[in-house]
Order: C-alpha cells, then sequence, then structure tokens
C-alpha cells in the first residue's frame, strides 16, 4: 500500500486514503501573509519538522461569508483568516508520473475557497488516473490592493498579490508534485468563473512562464481587469474610508484585518456579485501583468499552451439564485432603466444593441431581455478572448457552449456554473442533479474529456464527434448537450450584434443585474 506520509521541500506531511484516493489537505505552499508579509509577494512556506498532519483544510482566504448562499456545493464551516495560502493534492497513487490539473476556485476576486464540496478532486482523479490540486489564496482588499503609489516601490506588486500567489502554487507542483505521483511537465489549470478570469490572467504573465502546458477557462473571461490608475484611485478610496492621514499608511500593515475587510466591504465591493462590482482583481500594472490578456495572447503570449474555453448558454439566470429579490420574473423595469442598466462597461450607445435583441426575443421582459444581454457577455468575451489566440499563433484554440439544462433547476436554465458538477462528476453537490435525466451520462463525457485534455492537449472521448479547433473562418464549437454536436459560429446572428460594440476591460456584468 502507498504511504500516506510524503515529503516536501517544507517538510514531511500526512495524509489520508479513502475510497482508493490519497489525499493531502491544508498543505502550506507559502508562508502566512501576515505582519511584515502583509501586502507583500508570497514568501516560501517556513520548512517545519517531524510530520505535519494534513487530513483537513486549511483557512479559507479573509472575505464576507454568508453574505449569499450558493446553489452548488457546499463545504466545511472554516474561519476565514489572513493565514490562507495553503493547498489540497488528490491522487490515485504517489508512484508514477500523472497529468496534473490545477484548479483555480470562482468566487470573483474577493469571495470564495478550495473547500467546496463541489470541488472535491477524487472523482476527477480516480476516473481520469489524474493528479487534482487546488488552493487558496489571497482575496479582495488583501489581494489586489495596489499601494505602489502611496507606499512606494517596495508595495510595487502588491495590486497582484492573489495572482502571484497563484505563481507560487504552480511553482509548488514543478517542486513537489513528483512526490504525488504526478508529471511536473505536465500541468493544466482549469478555473470557471473569477477561476476562469485568473486562468486569463496567468495566460499573460510572464512570471508563470513554463509553470503550466494547458489552460481551460470555464465561464471566465478576463472581466474587470482594472489599470494602474484605476487601482491608484480605489486605493486613495480605501485610506479616505479607513480615516487615515498621509503620514499613517504604515499601520496598513497592523490594522485588524476585520477592518480592512469593512473598508472592501463600504466600497461596495464585499465580494462575489457584489453593487460595487469587482474593484480589486487583477491589475495591469505593468510589472505582475503587463497586458490585458486579449492584447497579451494576440501577441504570442501562451502561444504554446492549448486552450479550451467556453460558456454557459444562461450565464446571467445565476443572479437569480444569488438575489431572492430577482426571483418571481425580477423587477419589472422599463425600457428606459434597461438601457441604464446596460450602459455601463459600454464606450458606445447600448440602444441599437438592445433593439436588435428586442428583434430576435420580441416576448421577453425587459428584464430577461437584460439577462440574456448579460449572459452573452460571457459568451462574447470569450470569443473575443479565442479570436485573440488564434490571432497570436501557436496551439489551438477549443471553443464550447455549455447547454444542457436540469429539471433541478426549473426555470434558470443552463446558469452559471452548470458545468462544474460534470467536469468534477460530483453530482451529489447539487440538490436533485444525480437524478436528472442524462445527467450521469454528461458527468462521465465531460469529466473524461477534461481529462483527455491533460493528458494529451486534444479534448476527445469514445463516442464523441471530433472536437475541431476554433478558428475566425469557421468559429467550430462543440455545443455541450444530452447529445455533443459541433456547430459552426453557433448563435451567430445574436453574435454579430457586438461587432460594432466596444466593452471596456473593466465590464461588469453582475452588478447591473442584480440591483
Amino acid at each position: 500500500m502507498t504511504p500516506t506520509q510524503i515529503d516536501t521541500v517544507s517538510g514531511r506531511i500526512e495524509g489520508a486514503l479513502e475510497a482508493g484516493i490519497y489525499r493531502f489537505l491544508g498543505v502550506p505552499y507559502a508562508a502566512p501573509p501576515t505582519g511584515e508579509r502583509r501586502f507583500r509577494p508570497p514568501q516560501p512556506a517556513t520548512p517545519w519538522s517531524g510530520v505535519a498532519p494534513a487530513t483537513e483544510f486549511g483557512s479559507i482566504a479573509m472575505q464576507v461569508v454568508g453574505g449569499r448562499a450558493s446553489a452548488l456545493g457546499g463545504g466545511p464551516a472554516l474561519a476565514a483568516e489572513e493565514d490562507c495560502l495553503t493547498l489540497n493534492v488528490w491522487t490515485p497513487d504517489t508512484a508514477g508520473s500523472r497529468p496534473v490539473l490545477v484548479w483555480l476556485h470562482g468566487g470573483g476576486y474577493s469571495v470564495g475557497s478550495s473547500a467546496r464540496d463541489l470541488y472535491n478532486g477524487a472523482n476527477l482523479a480516480r476516473r481520469n488516473d489524474v493528479v487534482v490540486v487546488s488552493a487558496n489564496h489571497r482575496l479582495g482588499i488583501f489581494g489586489f490592493l495596489y499601494l505602489g503609489e502611496i507606499m512606494g516601490e517596495e508595495f510595487a506588486e502588491s495590486a497582484n498579490l492573489g495572482m502571484l500567489d497563484w505563481v507560487a502554487v504552480l511553482e509548488w507542483v514543478r517542486d513537489n508534485i513528483a512526490n504525488f505521483g504526478g508529471d511536473p511537465s505536465s500541468v493544466t489549470i482549469f478555473g470557471e468563473s473569477g477561476g476562469g478570469g485568473k486562468v486569463s490572467a496567468l495566460l499573460a504573465m510572464p512570471r508563470a512562464e513554463d509553470l503550466f502546458h494547458r489552460a481551460i477557462i470555464e465561464s471566465g473571461p478576463p472581466f474587470q481587469f482594472p489599470d494602474i490608475e484605476k487601482a491608484s484611485a480605489t486605493a486613495d478610496k480605501v485610506v479616505a474610508t479607513l480615516g487615515l492621514a498621509k503620514g499613517e499608511l504604515d499601520s496598513l500593515l497592523t490594522l485588524d484585518a476585520e477592518k480592512l475587510l469593512d473598508a472592501q466591504v463600504a466600497l461596495g465591493a464585499g465580494g462575489g456579485p457584489s453593487p460595487g462590482g469587482m474593484s480589486f482583481a487583477p491589475t495591469v500594472d505593468g510589472r505582475v501583468l503587463s497586458d490585458y490578456p486579449e492584447q497579451a495572447v494576440a501577441a504570442g503570449a501562451s502561444a504554446n499552451i492549448p486552450l479550451i474555453i467556453g460558456t454557459n448558454l444562461d450565464e446571467a439566470r445565476f443572479m437569480i439564485v444569488m438575489a431572492p429579490h430577482l426571483a418571481d420574473g425580477g423587477p419589472k423595469i422599463d425600457e428606459a432603466e434597461l438601457l441604464e442598466r446596460l450602459q455601463p462597461g459600454f464606450d458606445n450607445d447600448v440602444a441599437p444593441l438592445a433593439a436588435r435583441y428586442r428583434a430576435v426575443y420580441p416576448d421577453l421582459s425587459n428584464f430577461d431581455l437584460l439577462l440574456a444581454i448579460e449572459s452573452d457577455q460571457f459568451r462574447i468575451r470569450s470569443l473575443r478572448l479565442a479570436e485573440q489566440k488564434v490571432a497570436g499563433g501557436g496551439e489551438p484554440v477549443y471553443m464550447y457552449l455549455f447547454r444542457w439544462t436540469t429539471r433541478a433547476l426549473p426555470g434558470l436554465g443552463s446558469i452559471h456554473g452548470l458545468e462544474m458538477p460534470f467536469v468534477f462528476a460530483n453530482l451529489n453537490t447539487m440538490r436533485g442533479l444525480a437524478q436528472s435525466p442524462g445527467a450521469d451520462v454528461l458527468a462521465d463525457r465531460m469529466c473524461s474529456v477534461w481529462g483527455e485534455f491533460a493528458r494529451t492537449g486534444v479534448p476527445s472521448h469514445e463516442g464523441l464527434p471530433k472536437w475541431e479547433p476554433f478558428t475566425i473562418s469557421d468559429r467550430s464549437t462543440m455545443v455541450i448537450d444530452d447529445d455533443w454536436t459541433i456547430e459552426k459560429d453557433p448563435l451567430s446572428e445574436t453574435r454579430r450584434f457586438w461587432d460594432d460594440m466596444s466593452t471596456g476591460p473593466d465590464t461588469r456584468p453582475w452588478s447591473r443585474v442584480i440591483r
């Protein structure tokens, strides 16, 4: 029997064996980002002697806990702490050399953790004979507050600490994963929603180069990436909210963490789809993230990385779950309010876009029309990233559209996040999903396709049509439903509506829906 004790570069750990899968939870990959390490890049984990237990998840990152409940995948009640830089590993065996999948959790850039039942990597590891890694990282004000302008060069990279944490995760994988039966030369990063946005950012980060070899972005195009000017303005607002004078800025390093979190909430950025949007997010700072992902991949960044990218048909209907006041058909909004809600994030007039959608969907209420357009924000932004990746040359892009629906979520269609229980083969994390007709078949297919992509760089599964790479000329897309079909440019009519629409990189669709 494979031992449950494993050596890492920082010390020996002891995990557990359950149902044929070894799991190692709460493993430190960096030193606690507390005290003098607050607002600074991650440092190597402090070595330990003896054997450290690795059987429970570590603390989650500082965040607003319990503000809104997710429809998918609960998990253990864990404390939110600054000391949160831990990761988890699931492996079928610590001998051998298997492909590695590293999961980046969602939740925008201010909430979420790796401990959700939905993200349990055991089934994904078992079905595909792969190693699965997940991690926590700094979120919100702790991970994305830019202090370089007001506190100097020592804090010049503070706008992207949450992303530098992910670089530290990938470096840990490079240095340790062979001891867990993983192959450090075959690493796939994948994430959904904000996790997909983090994958998008890693594609454009020079420091992540050579640390991963394939990538999957699920409903996570790079929304809401501020530039350094906007990040500086946010920092000024934080200082003003905390009532700090110019000579008191050093107190940011010693203030109680809850006070910093209160300042984040006061700015309307409590977490995830909050009314203030994602004010704290990966930032184009010219150092850690030198350009927006679209521009970076068009210039050849990550040209050697094959990519799967796609969205769900009814992304924005997830807001009905997140915000109960949107149930029962949503608010009755008139045409003027529809346009008012749509306009932020666009550089040109949205009235023609709304009129075109109205012509296609004449029977929708104004609120449902808003949901349809906001759902397409995800699709269009994902298509634009795919187009730029193709323009940059190199390894192919594979596009998908997830269209499967379930009676377990009546009226919500193919909502944001619905694909995840199938990717992880964790159908029991959503009430009623395991009993939905066809769900088990879909889980077998999606889990296997993601695993095969991690193994070979080509998504495939016996019995499915060949997944053709996406090109600008034919826009080949795998439409995922009870039957999987390749379609050329699906939903092409509404896609063309966006050709003359300019969406800034700080687009924040969720906040327009939930208010």
